[in-house]
């Protein structure tokens, strides 16, 4: 079964925004970020943590931008990490990571092999039609004991749960990293809207989403998760924006004294999803995502946390593509 019209494919609308912020950075900008890009792999596969560590929770940041990018990758180097972790006993996170660190790959390398710029061979008509099918084959065929494992966290009420097997009631960040891999997999719809109905236990009064269903405060990337998801807006909405500092970024959750990247990032894709006016929120939103780029030519989280890594580099580019 195809995706239903009410249903989005969320990773192809984050890599068309990435390569919208492509556009408007200048050749300088994106060779600063490139050669920090560069600074983060790891000389036997993958991209380093915050530790200095290669990890596929930061590899498939590093994948993404590395395809948007146009950064070239060894792929027989790429290939040989990954397969080291087929044998592990990955927690659900990393399970998911290492599926889609394989999809990239084979993205990548296709990418890499045919020549074409990330411009081209990303639009959503070319990468459908040819080779969207291939790599799904060959990432199953690559990760099918991992795929299979995955469906041991499934929950009673028929989503995901990130923390344990066997859960009564599912995350909502659990929920959105099956629910975007099922959808580039092409897993048929019925699953996908199961993802969907159990997230709807997660919300709570006041519009937002909890994280888990043990939490009475809502959180800003579970809410903008769940409202991409769900396509629900209202009360989520209105929620999310008060959220928004005055000076352009959004807090985690109610209380947190300072914005972050990740927050405003995902705040700011699903507002745009909802079909607000993103103009209103160009000038402040530009500006607090271009105080936390560093010299070295990444991105740091807040500043409470001021160590830069792909990962935050990954969302301000996402920020800054769905602003322009």
């Amino acid at each position: 079964m195809t995706l239903s019209k009410k249903s989005i494919n969320c990773n192809q609308v984050i890599l068309e925004a990435l390569l919208k912020a492509k556009e408007v950075l200048s050749e300088d900008a994106q060779n600063h970020i490139i050669s920090f890009l560069n600074s983060q792999k790891c000389e036997s596969g993958g991209f380093i943590d915050k530790a200095g560590k290669s990890d596929l929770y930061y590899s498939v940041f590093g994948y993404t931008l590395a395809l948007v990018l146009d950064l070239k990758l060894d792929i027989a180097s790429e290939k040989k990490y990954l397969k080291q972790f087929e044998q592990k006993n990955l927690d659900f996170v990393h399970s998911v990571c290492l599926v889609r660190a394989f999809y990239l790959l084979h993205l990548i390398d296709l990418k890499q092999k045919t020549g074409f710029k990330a411009a081209k061979y990303l639009s959503f008509g070319f990468a459908k039609g040819l080779i969207v099918s291939k790599l799904v084959k060959k990432t199953m065929g690559d990760c099918s004991e991992v795929l299979w494992e995955l469906e041991s966290y499934i929950t009673k009420d028929e989503g995901y749960n990130h923390n344990a097997k066997g859960e009564e009631q599912s995350t909502v960040y659990a929920n959105y990293l099956m629910w975007t891999l099922y959808q580039d997999l092409q897993i048929e719809e019925d699953s996908i809207e199961e993802i969907q109905n159990a997230n709807r236990s997660l919300i709570l009064n006041n519009g937002s989403y909890a994280n888990e269903s043990n939490s009475s405060d809502g959180v800003t990337s579970a809410t903008a998760a769940g409202m991409i998801m769900n396509l629900s807006h209202g009360k989520s909405k209105d929620w999310l924006l008060q959220m928004r500092s005055n000076r352009g970024g959004f807090i985690a959750a109610e209380g947190v004294p300072v914005s972050d990247l990740l927050s405003t990032a995902t705040a700011l894709l699903a507002l745009k999803l909802s079909g607000e006016n993103m103009e209103s929120y160009q000038e402040k939103s530009l500006n607090f995502i271009n105080l936390h780029w560093d010299e070295s030519g990444g991105f740091f989280g807040s500043i409470a946390d001021m160590a830069c890594d792909v990962e935050y580099t990954y969302y301000a580019l996402l920020g800054l593509g769905v602003l322009s």
